[in-house]
C-alpha cells in the first residue's frame, strides 16, 4: 500500500523534476530518491508506515569505515551532530556505516514542500560533513 504521505512528496519531487521512486510494502512505503551532492552522492528514503503524516526521513550507509576508525568516526560523527540542528548522523555498529536521519512532525502543512527542503538542507549538511568524514578514512 502507498500511504498518502508518500505520494503526496512523490507529487512534489515530480513538480521539482526529480526522479524518484515508490516502494510499497505490506506495513510501509517507501519513497527513493538519488541526489549528487557537491561532495558525494546518496541515496535517499521518505518512508511512512500509517495513514497521518508519519514520515521519516533517512539516508542509509552513507559512509562505510573500518572498525578500527569507530572512536575517531564517532567523534568527528558527534562534532557535526553539535554543529547542525536538523539532520542528525548516528553510526550502524554492525555495518560501521554512517547513517542520517529526519522525523517529520505529524501535523506538517505542505508535507510535499517540506520533504523537499529537507532533501536539499541535507544534502548542505553532508557536504559540510562529508569531507570530515573522509579524513578520518585517511588518516
Amino acid at each position: 500500500m502507498v500511504y498518502p504521505a508518500t505520494d503526496e512528496i512523490y507529487k512534489t519531487m515530480q513538480e521539482h523534476n526529480l526522479k524518484c521512486g515508490i516502494e510499497a510494502r505490506d506495513n510501509s512505503s517507501a519513497l527513493h530518491i538519488g541526489i549528487t551532492a557537491e561532495s558525494t552522492g546518496f541515496e535517499a528514503m521518505y518512508i511512512s508506515r500509517s495513514e497521518k503524516n508519519d514520515v521519516a526521513l533517512r539516508i542509509f550507509n552513507l559512509v562505510r569505515f573500518p572498525e578500527e576508525k569507530f572512536g575517531e568516526m564517532l567523534k568527528v560523527v558527534n562534532e557535526c551532530n553539535n554543529k547542525f540542528r536538523f539532520l542528525k548522523f548516528s553510526i550502524d555498529t554492525d555495518s560501521y556505516s554512517i547513517d542520517a536521519a529526519f522525523d517529520f512532525a505529524l501535523e506538517s502543512e505542505n508535507l510535499g514542500e517540506c520533504a523537499y527542503e529537507m532533501l536539499m538542507r541535507s544534502a548542505g549538511i553532508i557536504d559540510q560533513c562529508y569531507p570530515e568524514f573522509m579524513a578520518v578514512l585517511k588518516n
